[in-house]
């Protein structure tokens, strides 16, 4: 398996939006909650800031994040791999990719957050060495259930990656 992580393109948006809602829809149906029809609708805003990255084999892309920076780290709003590819360790890869897009950009942090429901996606980021910071309600207001913040430190080294070469590289 040849994967690549990059800088997602525009021509991928649509394709990156089809796999956030499919791969998010496990997730809206455990928590009782439909998606919005406008589910995933900024990921434009997230890619033209630079922050919308893919994990994709042969130009078909299995993961997305999209992520901002905030407070000295980089928070991963949205984070998915395609059901069809789940429990392959792809998940694990784009974090890996994450930290290092964190370390490469001087920043002491990578933080996201999961819904309180999703057992599995907590353990999976305590595995990973998140740690839980806090429990709060979500800040848009459609629903009433808990999301679980984490937080990782991303410890800074003498090798930081230049930004020119954080992304658009094989990594298996």
């Amino acid at each position: 398996m040849s994967l690549y992580f990059a800088l997602a393109k525009s021509s991928q948006l649509s394709e990156i939006r089809a796999l956030f809602i499919k791969s998010m829809a496990p997730i809206g149906e455990r928590m009782g909650v439909g998606q919005p029809a406008n589910a995933f609708s900024n990921l434009r805003d997230f890619y033209q800031c630079g922050n919308l990255y893919v994990l994709e084999e042969q130009g078909t892309v299995l993961a997305a994040a999209a992520l901002h920076e905030a407070r000295n780290g980089l928070y991963v709003d949205y984070l998915a791999v395609h059901p069809d590819c789940q429990n392959e360790g792809l998940g694990k890869r784009i974090l890996t990719e994450l930290e290092v897009l964190t370390e490469s950009r001087e920043l002491s942090h990578l933080r996201l957050h999961t819904p309180e429901v999703m057992d599995e996606l907590r353990s999976f980021y305590a595995r990973r060495g998140f740690a839980e910071t806090h429990r709060a309600l979500p800040s848009h207001g459609r629903d009433q259930l808990l999301r679980v913040h984490f937080r990782k430190a991303i410890s800074l080294s003498d090798h930081n990656m230049d930004l020119e070469f954080e992304h658009d590289r094989q990594i298996a």
